[in-house]
This record gives structure tokens, C-alpha cells and sequence, in this order.
């Protein structure tokens, strides 16, 4: 089972350029790297720039000749296509009640910082969202002691 997350930036006007993260997505994790490895706005906005992913630094490939995963330097694992290129939401408001493909976690690096936040959806029988709850989250620092 994946852990959903949405990876923003804000921008001067208000409006939050953001994509989808599929794997890892808990603050332990995604929270840490996004702190650790993309902590300007220069850097942030090349990963954005990538569109829609399944993980922001993954550190192996399957390689299908030999039928097994392979290390390599880590790096972002983009979709790739027409449809997964970065969203743009006219502020933080609708970054996060639009942010409805199952992302558990909400991250928006704004003022030279990362600011996490849980999302909870309810939604209505026929799938519309009817209540969104957003409680903001602390992002561990990196601990160069754990090498997981």
C-alpha cells in the first residue's frame, strides 16, 4: 500500500504550482527528503518541473534484461506522458481540496521552508468531496545517524 502525498510550491502570486507523489509519502520519509535534498526554490521548482511521480529520489531501476531492480544515484521517478505534467491552483486553498487522487499528505515549500500537512477527505456517496480537514505537521530533521 502507497502513502499519497502532493508536493507544492508557492509562488509570489498566491497560487501553488504542485504535482502528485505516489510512494512514501509520510513526513518521516518524504518530508525528510524534500528538506534534505530539495531545499531551494531553484531546486523545487526542477522537480516540480518533472510533473506527476512515483517517488522524488529512488535510488534503484528494474532493469528488464536482467529481471531485477539495480542501484543507482537516487533521483526522481517521473511518470513521463501528457497528462501528468504540474497542476497549478490559484492559491493554498484549492492546492488542498483539489488535491483528491488519495493523497494522505500535503507539502508546500514557501519562504525558504517545507510546511507539511495531513489531509482528510470525507466524501459523499456519489464521490464528491463534502468536508476537507487540514492539520498542519511537523517534517523531522535529517538524522545523519539513520541510514535507512
Amino acid at each position: 500500500m502507497s502513502t499519497n502525498a502532493r508536493i507544492g510550491l508557492g509562488l509570489a502570486d498566491g497560487s501553488v504550482l504542485s504535482v502528485y507523489h505516489h510512494w512514501d509519502g509520510y513526513p518521516e520519509w518524504l518530508g525528510r527528503i524534500l528538506k534534505q535534498e530539495y531545499n531551494t526554490k531553484e531546486k523545487v521548482a526542477e522537480l516540480l518541473d518533472g510533473g506527476n511521480m512515483s517517488s522524488c529520489y529512488s535510488d534503484n531501476v528494474y532493469d528488464y534484461d536482467k529481471q531485477e531492480f539495480v542501484k543507482r544515484d537516487p533521483q526522481p521517478e517521473y511518470y513521463g506522458g501528457d497528462n501528468e505534467a504540474p497542476r497549478l491552483s490559484k492559491n493554498f486553498t484549492q492546492f488542498a481540496f483539489d488535491s483528491n487522487s488519495g493523497e494522505e499528505f500535503l507539502y508546500l515549500y514557501e519562504d525558504n521552508k517545507w510546511n507539511g500537512f495531513s489531509i482528510d477527505h470525507k466524501y459523499y456517496k456519489d464521490g464528491g468531496v463534502a468536508d476537507t480537514k487540514i492539520i498542519p505537521v511537523e517534517i523531522p530533521d535529517f538524522d545523519v545517524a539513520d541510514d535507512s
